[in-house]
C-alpha cells in the first residue's frame, strides 16, 4: 500500500472553490479547509497554462438588461434577439432621432476597459463613449467590415474589435479617467451618429479595470467578480505541471499603475508604447520601451508614482521584462545605487548597486523574466529620491549607444513592496496602490485527524520563503488543547513544550509520534534531536494562526497518518 492509500488525510492542492480547499481524502468534505483572504481581488496566481491569472470585476450594473439601470435618449431597446452565444439574450438598440443613445451613470477611477458585443442592424457601425469630468474617450467600430473607423486621443494604446462569429464582434477600448461619470452606446453609420434612424444589436456590456477586456461576467444590481475570487485558494502552477497552494503574507504594491507606461517618465531618449505585446497574462497588455537614435547611455524611464518612501527602509522592486533586441537592463532605484543589472539573453544577474542587498532573475516562459532587486532606500537627492524604473543598455559595459527606434524591451507588472526582502506574487494596480490580504485557512476538525494517539504528519513546503521572524503556520491540537506547532518563532522548529528538530525546516518534512517520542525527518535525513513527551489524542488541525502570518510560499502536499510510520518510510517520504 502506498503512502496516499495509507494516509487518513490527503491534501494535494487540486480541488477548490471560493472559500474551500478540498482534500483528496476523505472525500465527504470532512477533510476540507475553509479559506479566506478578505474583501479584495488583488491576488494573482500562475494557472495551469502558465499564465498569470487575476481577479477582475464587471463594474457595470444590469450588464445585459438595457432597460433597467440604463437610461436612453431618443432610442428604444427590444430584448429577445438572437445573440452571439446562441441564446436569445441580445437586444435591438434602435434610435428615433439624431444622436440617439443609451447610457449608464457610473463613478469609477483609474485604468478601465469598456467592452460590448455588437452586430450590425440597419446601421452598420456603433460608437462607444466614456465620459469623465475631465474629458471623454470614444471609438467608432464598423460592424460591416470589422474595422475601427476612429478613436479619440484619450484612448490608451489602440481600441480592439474581435470577430466572434455570425456577424458579431466584441468591441472594446481603454481609458484612464478619475472619475468616470457616464458610459454611452450609439447606433452609427460609417462612424457618424447624425442619421435620424438606424439600429444595431448589442449584448453583454462590461467595464473592468485594466488594459484589456476580460472574460464577460453577468451583473444585476451589483458588480460581479471573475477570475481569482476574493476567498479562492490560489493553486499555483509556477515551475510545475502539478499545483501547489500559494500561502503568502499581506503585501502592498506601492506602484500606482503597474501596467501603464504613462506612470514612467521617460528620458527624451526613450519612447513608450502601451498594449504592445502579449504579457505573462497571455493578453495584449505589455508595455514597450524603445531607445531612440540619440547617442547616449541615458535611455531610461523612471517614476515617482509610489508615494513617500522611508529612508533606511528595505524595499523590493520587481517587474516582468522581455528582451526585444536589447539584452541588458538595470532595474530598481536610481539615485542611491539601489539597482540590479541583468543580462536578459542569459537570464543572469551581472551586478548590484552598493545599496542593494540582492537581485534575482527567473524565467516565467515565452521569453519573459521576472527581475527583482531588494535595496535600502537612501533618501539622498532632492525630489528624485523615490524614483524607480529601468535603464536599457546595449552592452555589459553600459556604453553610450544609439538605438534604431525599433529594438526595445517589453515590461509588465511593476511592483514595489515595503519592508520586503523578496518579491511576492504580482499585485495589479490601476491608479492607486493595492494590498493583497493574507491567505488564511480556518480550523479543520475531521475524523481523519481526531483520536490519533500516534501519528505521522508529512508536509512538502519545498520552495517556501523564510521570513526573518517566522510565525506559526500549522498547528495540531490535542484533546487537552496541547499544540504541536509546525514552524515557530524561536528557530523555526517543531514545538511541543520544548523545541526540537531541524531549524528553518523548508523542504519535505515528517514529524512522527509513537505515543512516547517525537521524531523529525527533513529531506530524507532523520534528526538526532528528539522529544519525549505525553501528547493526548489529536482533535483538530489548524492552518495559519488567526493573528500570525507565518512563512510564505507553496504548500505542495500534506499527509496525516493515524500511525507512526517506520523510520524507513519517513525517509522515503521526505527524500527529494
Amino acid at each position: 500500500m502506498n503512502a496516499l492509500e495509507a494516509a487518513s488525510l490527503v491534501m494535494i492542492p487540486s480541488g477548490y472553490e471560493d472559500g474551500t480547499l478540498g482534500s483528496l481524502k476523505p472525500t465527504d468534505g470532512t477533510g476540507d479547509f475553509t479559506f479566506s483572504r478578505g474583501s479584495n481581488i488583488s491576488a494573482t496566481r500562475v494557472n495551469a497554462d502558465g499564465y498569470i491569472e487575476k481577479g477582475y470585476e464587471n463594474l457595470l450594473l444590469q450588464s445585459n438588461s438595457f432597460t433597467t439601470t440604463w437610461a436612453n435618449i431618443n432610442s428604444t431597446e427590444t430584448s429577445g434577439q438572437q445573440g452571439y452565444d446562441g441564446s436569445n439574450d441580445a437586444w435591438l438598440l434602435e434610435k428615433s432621432a439624431a444622436n440617439g443613445f443609451i447610457y449608464q451613470s457610473i463613478s469609477t477611477s483609474g485604468v478601465q476597459t469598456l467592452s460590448i458585443y455588437a452586430k450590425q442592424g440597419s446601421a452598420n457601425s456603433i460608437r462607444l463613449l466614456v465620459l469623465a469630468s475631465g474629458g471623454s474617450g470614444e471609438a467608432d467600430y464598423n460592424l460591416s467590415t470589422g474595422v475601427i473607423d476612429s478613436t479619440s486621443p484619450s484612448v490608451i494604446g489602440s481600441a480592439n474589435i474581435q470577430d466572434v462569429g455570425n456577424g458579431w464582434y466584441r468591441c472594446s477600448f481603454s481609458v484612464n479617467f478619475s472619475p468616470t461619470t457616464q458610459l454611452r452606446i450609439y447606433p452609427a453609420e460609417n462612424g457618424s451618429t447624425s442619421s435620424t434612424s438606424g439600429s444595431v444589436y448589442i449584448q453583454d456590456a462590461m467595464l473592468n479595470q485594466g488594459l484589456v477586456a476580460y472574460p464577460y461576467v453577468e451583473t444585476t444590481t451589483a458588480p460581479v467578480a471573475g477570475g481569482i475570487l476574493e476567498d479562492m485558494p490560489r493553486l499555483d502552477y509556477t515551475d510545475s505541471s502539478c499545483p501547489s497552494l500559494l500561502l503568502e503574507p499581506s503585501r502592498t504594491n506601492l506602484m500606482y499603475q503597474s501596467e501603464l507606461s504613462s506612470i514612467l517618465n521617460s528620458s527624451p531618449n526613450l519612447t513608450k508604447v502601451d498594449n504592445a505585446a502579449l504579457s505573462p497574462e497571455g493578453v495584449q497588455n505589455a508595455m514597450e520601451f524603445v531607445p531612440t537614435t540619440a547617442f547616449t547611455n541615458a535611455h531610461y524611464c523612471v517614476t515617482s508614482g509610489v508615494g513617500s518612501l522611508i529612508a533606511g527602509t528595505k524595499y523590493t522592486f520587481s517587474s516582468y521584462i522581455k528582451p526585444n533586441g536589447f539584452n541588458y537592463v538595470q532595474v530598481g532605484g536610481f539615485y542611491g545605487d539601489e539597482w540590479a543589472f541583468f543580462n536578459l539573453s542569459t537570464g543572469t544577474l551581472i551586478s548590484l548597486g552598493s545599496s542593494a542587498s540582492s537581485g534575482n532573475i527567473s524565467s516565467v516562459g515565452n521569453g519573459w523574466y521576472r527581475c527583482d532587486v531588494t535595496y535600502t532606500f537612501q533618501n539622498a537627492i532632492g525630489n528624485f529620491v523615490s524614483y524607480v524604473g529601468f535603464r536599457i543598455y546595449d552592452d555589459e559595459a553600459k556604453s553610450y549607444y544609439s538605438g534604431d527606434g525599433v529594438k526595445s524591451i517589453y515590461a509588465y507588472g511593476l511592483q514595489l513592496e515595503q519592508d520586503a526582502t523578496y518579491p511576492t506574487s504580482y499585485i495589479p494596480t490601476y491608479g492607486v496602490s493595492q494590498t493583497r490580504l493574507r491567505d488564511t485557512t480556518a480550523n479543520l476538525s475531521s475524523p481523519a485527524i481526531a483520536g490519533a494517539t500516534e501519528f505521522t504528519w508529512f508536509f512538502d513546503n519545498t520552495d517556501s520563503v523564510i521570513e526573518p521572524a517566522a510565525l506559526p503556520i500549522f498547528f495540531l491540537q490535542s484533546e487537552l488543547n496541547e499544540n504541536l506547532i509546525y514552524w515557530a518563532t524561536q528557530g523555526g522548529r517543531f514545538y511541543s513544550g520544548s523545541y526540537f528538530g531541524f531549524p528553518y525546516a523548508v523542504g519535505k518534512v515528517c514529524v512522527k509520534y509513537d505515543g512516547t517520542t517525537f521524531t523529525m525527518f527533513l529531506n530524507g535525513v532523520k534528526s538526532t534531536d528528539t522529544l519525549t513527551k505525553s501528547f493526548a489524542a489529536t482533535r483538530e488541525l489548524r492552518a495559519l494562526n488567526s493573528t500570525n502570518e507565518g512563512i510564505s510560499g507553496p504548500l505542495h502536499q500534506m499527509l496525516f497518518f493515524k500511525t507512526a510510520l517506520s523510520d524507513e518510510a519517513c525517509i522515503e517520504l521526505t527524500t527529494i
